[in-house]
Formats: structure tokens, sequence, C-alpha cells
């Protein structure tokens, strides 16, 4: 998926060279409040109405993930982005078991709560095959 593919889901689009602004499909827009952007290996989207991403990717049929150009490849992996990738997956795994522990010991969790948790379990899952498959080459 490119910028393109998804400029193509969206109305009112204006802009080029690699930024756009549309109208937010996640709210009543009256004009264009949705940025995208291009980026080297994803496209950015940011709605200045407050909409978060997950819920503008929602309103035209996408995933967070679609919004990536490729996977991420272990093979592809510099020192830099291997240390950027195990900081990431230290950081979810430390709000993945304190929004658990939330729920084990104080309270039901609120819907944000909820779609943070699985939005950093499904980063971790990322990450941690990411960061294997690296080390399978290797062997």
């Amino acid at each position: 998926m490119n910028a393109q593919d998804v400029l193509d889901r969206l109305e009112q689009v204006t802009g080029s060279n690699g930024k756009w602004m549309a109208r937010c499909p996640a709210h009543q827009d009256k004009s264009p409040s949705l940025a995208v952007n291009e980026a080297d290996d994803r496209v950015l989207v940011h709605c200045f109405a407050g909409c978060e991403t997950t819920d503008v990717t929602a309103a035209i049929g996408l995933d967070l993930a679609d919004l990536f150009y490729k996977k991420l490849a272990g093979s592809d992996l510099t020192e830099g982005k291997r240390r950027r990738y195990e900081k990431v997956l230290k950081d979810e795994s430390f709000h993945v078991a304190v929004i658990n522990s939330v729920e084990r010991n104080e309270r039901p969790l609120t819907t944000a709560e909820r779609e943070r948790r699985i939005l950093g379990q499904q980063r971790i899952k990322k990450i941690e095959g990411a960061l294997h498959e690296k080390s399978s080459d290797n062997n």
C-alpha cells in the first residue's frame, strides 16, 4: 500500500509532493482536516480534529499495518533499527503489562485501554517476528 492507495479512498484531496489534505472519513468533516504525508516506508495520517488513526483507517477499510509499504523485514535490519525495535518491544511489553495489571487488580478496562492493549500486542508480535527472523538468518 502506498500514499496513492490511501488517497484514492478519501474525498476532497488537495496537495502534492508527498503532502496532502483531505476530508477525514472518521467524522463529519466539512473541510479537509486530515493530513496525509508520505514518509520513507509508510503513509502518515493525522486528523487535526482529533480522530484516532485507527478510526481513520477503519473508516476507509484499512488497518494500521496497511500504512506501511512493506512488512518489517529481519534481513533488512541495521544495528540501529534492531536497537530501536528492541526499545519499542520493551516499551510495548511494559504498556501491555500495566494494562493487564489494571484489569486483573483494579477495574474493568476502558475501550481506549482495550484498544491500546490490542495495538501493543500487534506491535509486539510484529517486532518479535522481525527480530526472530533476523536471528534465524544469522544461524
